[in-house]
Parts: C-alpha cells; structure tokens; sequence
C-alpha cells in the first residue's frame, strides 16, 4: 500500500519530536499554513527580514511579533505574513526603539489589525517613532511598556518572563559605551516558555546588559533550549559568560548577507560552538521555522 506523502511528513516531524531535537528538510506547508485554535504545535518562525529583526511566534490561531524588521524589509514582511494568511497581530514586541527593529511598524498599522504593543519605554527622537506613537494613539492600540519582573501570557500557554531593562543604562551610570550602544543595552531581554521547552530573546542586548541579567538571575532562570542571539551575532554580544550561563542547544542569528557589519562575528560564532551550540543563520538558511509541542522541538531550515 502506498502511503500519502502527507503522512510521512508527519511520521516523520514526529519520530524528530520524539527524539528531541532534529533539523527538518523545509518545508513551505508547515512554513505557510495558517494556524488555527485547534492547532496546539507552537511554531516559532526566525523570518527573513535582511539586516534586521523579526520573530513571529503563532500558537492556537493568535500571533505574536517580536521586532518587525527594518524600513527595507517592510514589504518582504508582510508578503510572509500574508502568506500565512494572517490577518491579525494579536501581541507586537519591539525589543528597543532602533529601525532595524521597528521599521516594519508602519506597514503592520496599514495591513494587519494590531491587539497590543509592548516596547522597552525608550524614546527616540525620529520620524519614525513619532510616527508609531501617532499609530498606536489614533488607533486606540493598548500599548504598555515592559521592565524587569514584568510577565506576560500568549494564547493561554505560552509564558514571557522579562528578565530586562531594569534600571536603564545612561551616559552618567555606564562608561565606554556609544549612544547607539546605550539603546541596545536597553532592549528587552524575555525567556519564554512552553511547558518544558525554553527560548531566550535578547534585542540587541550588549555585554553590559548581559551582565546586568547575569547578576539579577542564578541558577537555571536563564537555561534556554534556544537563544535568538543578540544583536544579529556581533561581537559586543554573546559573551561567553551569558552564553555559558545560557547553555542553549539551538541558536539562531538573524542578520543580512554580506552585511557591511560582517555579522555574525568570529568571537560570537566561536562562544557558541565551544558551548555546543547548533547555529542557524537567515543570510545563509533563509527563514528558520522552530516546531514545537511543548516537551520536544525541531527546527527547519528555508534553505
């Protein structure tokens, strides 16, 4: 008898399940099929987004955005969206006030209907953050900015500890540091977790932060099955304390092909490999799709 070709791609996502953690051959039906209520898979998807951040999470039929990508990459983020057949965006997290962070925002306004937006409570003095501040109030957007000890809840199951900013990192209380580097210490770091699996989200998060976190959480309250890296691999993140700290089985870096910052550094890339870290890339693997049912993951690559 033959079997369907559906149903050895999902004997097959299964046996992966059941022996923890495998790598997928991509797959465009899991990458684009709208998630429904009665679908209980946690699916992570690292998008493509170039030079850029943007995660989108989706459990149950609601969906979730951490970051939105940069100016450039607005049209590449709402083509994949819309491919999911999304409509609405139930929760949207901007990790810290940088474009290539929350440059997408003024297509997600035009597009999608928006339940709710966190933020890191920064400020910046740009067009474009006038701008989503303009969004947010003329559409009655419920808006709350997030700190250390602050948690959340996505779709019932999933869980957001807020392990960062606590007191924000200034000129007058951290040294060496740039302007650009006190707004990336400022983004929001959160661990999320599902049942018995655990994912790490870091922004642009520099060392200076890492150390902050590393001084506030021992033990296991930072231990991640899966890191998305800080700041797209640079070498001012990723230290190896955090990273050991960490212990993440899985990371995920997400920055643009032959990028002018040359992203992801050597150091980063060597910190993750000496803490046996598997390493996935968007300029190099496409979109990473991240599948889970709460006990075990696997994770796809586009390409």
């Amino acid at each position: 008898m033959r079997v369907p070709a559906y149903m050895l791609a999902g004997i097959l996502w299964l046996l992966l399940l059941v022996s923890g953690c495998g790598n997928l051959p991509f797959s465009s039906d899991h990458a684009t099929a709208p998630v429904d209520d009665s679908d209980s898979a946690l699916r992570i998807s690292v998008l493509n987004v170039g030079q850029a951040d943007a995660s989108l999470i989706q459990y149950k039929g609601k969906n979730m955005l951490i970051d939105t990508g940069d100016v450039d990459s607005r049209e590449g983020l709402v083509s994949q969206l819309k491919k999911k057949n999304i409509k609405t965006l139930d929760i949207i997290i901007i990790t810290h006030p940088h474009g290539d962070h929350m440059g997408g925002m003024a297509a997600l306004f035009k597009n999608f209907t928006i339940r709710q937006i966190y933020d890191n409570g920064q400020a910046a003095n740009t067009a474009m953050y006038r701008n989503y501040l303009k969004n947010i109030k003329s559409k009655n957007i419920p808006y709350k900015a997030l700190k250390k000890g602050d948690a959340i809840t996505f779709a019932g199951d999933i869980h957001f500890n807020i392990l960062s900013p606590g007191v924000p990192f200034t000129k007058e209380n951290t040294s060496g540091v740039s302007e650009s580097g006190l707004t990336n210490n400022n983004s929001i770091v959160c661990r999320m977790t599902y049942q018995k699996i655990s994912v790490m989200f870091t922004g642009d998060a520099q060392k200076e932060a890492e150390q902050q976190v590393l001084r506030d959480y021992q033990g296991t309250a930072l231990q991640s099955d899966i890191l998305k890296v800080g700041h797209h691999g640079s070498k001012t993140s990723s230290s190896p304390a955090f990273i050991k700290a960490v212990k993440p089985r899985a990371a995920v870096i997400s920055c643009g092909a032959n990028n002018q910052y040359k992203f992801p550094h050597k150091p980063t890339l060597d910190t993750l490999k000496k803490n046996h870290a598997e390493v996935y890339r968007t300029d190099q693997d496409g979109m990473i799709l991240i599948v889970s049912d709460g006990t075990h993951y696997s994770i796809a690559k586009e390409h």
